[in-house]
């Protein structure tokens, strides 16, 4: 039988822990080869997108598909998505049509887990719960090696989804986290972004009034936004810092040739390969076109030596020390995602919900040429 499990169920049996280890050993496999994992793919269809105020905004559907094998599972995740992008905030911005967006996700994407064992597919998951804690996952196992052992205090860029699992994952990895200053250009985000109850053993969160003010004097600096222009200036940065980030673009050129240490997810996975149609509502923004073209790695950081940047695999396999002192400023490029974090946090998903009798049971006839 199959299993179905929805995105409330993953919530239950799967937390930023668990999320930790899992990746942390897939990781590791990554790193000597017992894992694989493949590039993602997008495909992007112009479209556009008419807002309340009724302006007609360039946007596109994206399917974006991604695989990986663990050593004991393989899995397939896709995600479609209604796409537009405009200005706000001084910003460039992505974003998803409002009737797009769930309670639990700004996403819509599922998860196909077999068993390499037998071949068979095991389950259909809900990718909401997954997408988020892996993705802040990757950036707190990061922290353990490129913040400063006493860090003790963080800036949020963002107040999505992704940014709370990013705030989740530095209250999990790294020990005497004490203040949180948050910023989004939206002050009801803001808000209740800082009164979400998983915070609260954390003495000390609160809005700030600007990015700038977020990022000073904090030692641990989260960007998760939408923003396809840079959200921080290199004048900011203090040493001591670890910065990480969920898109190349939040962060400027000039910006990476700052960092005393930088790493990367992976380096065989630095872009996706996209592909975009060729129609009537076409071409896309050229912002969204120069990000394609040049930002994966960032393509104007010219003086970074990507193709020996280290890695996370690196960072847990001891291949690369990390940070080195006190005063070295430090970043996890977080981005681009990639199947492998898909198949480990799946592949733990459905353990638990087999030990604990979650999901619903899928009749194998329904997919009768996979049996």
């Amino acid at each position: 039988m199959i299993l179905a499990i929805d995105n409330a169920e993953s919530q239950q049996l799967l937390d930023m822990d668990m999320s930790l280890s899992a990746l942390e050993e897939a990781y590791k496999d990554l790193g000597t080869g017992a894992a694989i994992t493949s590039p993602r793919i997008d495909l992007l269809t112009p479209d556009s997108y008419v807002d309340e105020d009724g302006n007609t905004l360039p946007g596109a559907h994206s399917l974006k598909t991604m695989s990986a094998s663990t050593q004991k599972y393989a899995a397939i995740r896709f995600l479609t998505d209604k796409l537009f992008w405009h200005e706000r905030g001084g910003n460039f911005r992505r974003d998803r049509t409002p009737g797009t967006q769930r309670a639990h996700s700004v996403t819509r994407g599922l998860l196909f887990l077999f068993s390499l064992e037998t071949g068979d597919l095991l389950a259909l998951i809900s990718e909401g719960h997954i997408r988020n804690l892996r993705v802040g996952a990757a950036a707190g196992l990061a922290a353990r090696y490129l913040a400063k052992p006493d860090a003790s205090s963080v800036a949020v860029l963002g107040t999505g989804f992704m940014a709370g699992a990013h705030l989740d994952a530095m209250l999990n990895a790294v020990e005497g986290v004490k203040s949180v200053r948050v910023f989004s250009p939206n002050p009801e985000h803001r808000e209740r972004f800082v009164e979400d109850p998983r915070w609260e053993r954390c003495p000390d969160v609160a809005a700030a009034g600007s990015a700038e003010e977020a990022v000073r004097g904090s030692e641990i600096v989260i960007i998760a936004t939408n923003a396809l222009t840079p959200v921080i200036r290199t004048g900011w940065l203090e040493p001591g810092q670890y910065v990480c980030s969920v898109r190349h673009c939040e962060i400027a050129p000039e910006t990476f040739g700052r960092f005393d240490v930088l790493a990367v997810n992976s380096r065989d996975n630095l872009g996706p390969t996209t592909f975009v149609a060729k129609n009537a509502h076409g071409p896309l923004p050229k912002q969204v076109l120069l990000d394609i073209e040049k930002g994966y790695p960032p393509g104007d950081a010219v003086e970074i030596d990507w193709a020996h940047t280290p890695d996370l695999p690196d960072l847990l396999l001891g291949r690369h020390p990390g940070r080195a002192n006190a005063e070295q400023i430090t970043c996890f490029n977080n981005s681009v995602g990639f199947g492998l974090q898909f198949a480990a946090l799946a592949g733990k998903v459905y353990e638990a919900a087999v030990r604990q009798g979650v999901g619903r049971q899928v009749p194998d006839d329904v997919f009768p040429d996979l049996f």
